[in-house]
């Protein structure tokens, strides 16, 4: 399990995000849902203990993260940025091979079997064809899809990502979290941000909702996934309708004023 505690952060004195408590089950999807500026990525780079916390403490299996060094943590938790470019030409699948970096002894490379592992794990998702391609020439999408097979390859208990979604066409959005969600069936607990509530309410088990840096709302989709929170949340009215037995969010553009972007 990872477990959040009483967790806050400050930006320069500024407090991002305030007394901030849940947990990432493994065979779970989780994710942080809320409005630009709520500090989703701010929790998600607490999570992976890129930045530290002011005050509060993050569990893994118990454990305190502060205790684990760096490597350790990656063999425990993966995470793929919203953006992410590398200095160098690097191939696709040498992409995706940097997965197994954690787990490499000082001065030795990957063999063989990493690289038929990578070049499955790039079957999965539908990214064969982009093998050989030079990452750097990649659309956002298609980045992003490489960097969610690196992290399958460093083949971690939990998996965090921030917005997966973000570069992706419609079709692709669906595909995508049909695949994660897939991952949490293997027994991955995964944790997303995720900007469309509609994505959250076809795949994700839990939702926590933010603003202004605190959790104004948090349990089963189900549950937690309504008029209220979702128009405290956005400062917008909102609607959840049925339909083909699949509940759907619906904005009412007509009853909001538009918030500055």
């Amino acid at each position: 399990m990872l477990r959040v505690n009483h967790l806050t952060f400050s930006y320069q004195k500024e407090e991002t995000i305030k007394d901030i408590n849940f947990e990432v089950k493994r065979g779970e999807l989780s994710c942080l849902l809320g409005p630009n500026g709520s500090g989703k990525t701010t929790i998600l780079k607490c999570l992976n203990g890129i930045i530290k916390s002011n005050e509060g403490a993050i569990y893994i299996n118990n454990i305190k993260l502060e205790q684990i060094d760096r490597r350790n943590i990656s063999r425990h938790i993966s995470m793929v940025f919203q953006e992410h470019n590398v200095v160098f030409s690097y191939k696709v699948i040498d992409v995706v091979i940097l997965g197994i970096t954690p787990y490499l002894k000082f001065g030795t490379m990957p063999q063989k079997e990493d690289y038929k592992k990578a070049e499955l794990t790039l079957k999965k998702l539908g990214l064969s064809k982009l093998k050989d391609r030079n990452y750097n020439e990649l659309s956002g999408g298609e980045k992003q899809m490489v960097l969610i097979a690196r992290a399958l390859m460093q083949d971690t208990e939990f998996l965090i990502l921030d917005e997966p979604s973000s570069h992706l066409d419609f079709k692709n959005q669906y595909l995508l979290m049909a695949e994660i969600k897939k991952l949490t069936e293997e027994g991955k607990g995964v944790i997303t941000a995720l900007h469309d509530p509609n994505l959250a309410l076809s795949f994700c088990d839990r939702v926590i909702i933010l603003k202004e840096g605190e959790i104004i709302a948090k349990g089963k989709t189900s549950d937690t996934l309504n008029n209220l929170n979702l128009q405290k949340a956005y400062d917008m009215e909102v609607k959840i309708d049925n339909i083909n037995n699949r509940r759907v969010v619906f904005p009412k553009i007509n009853n909001f004023k538009a918030n500055k972007i």
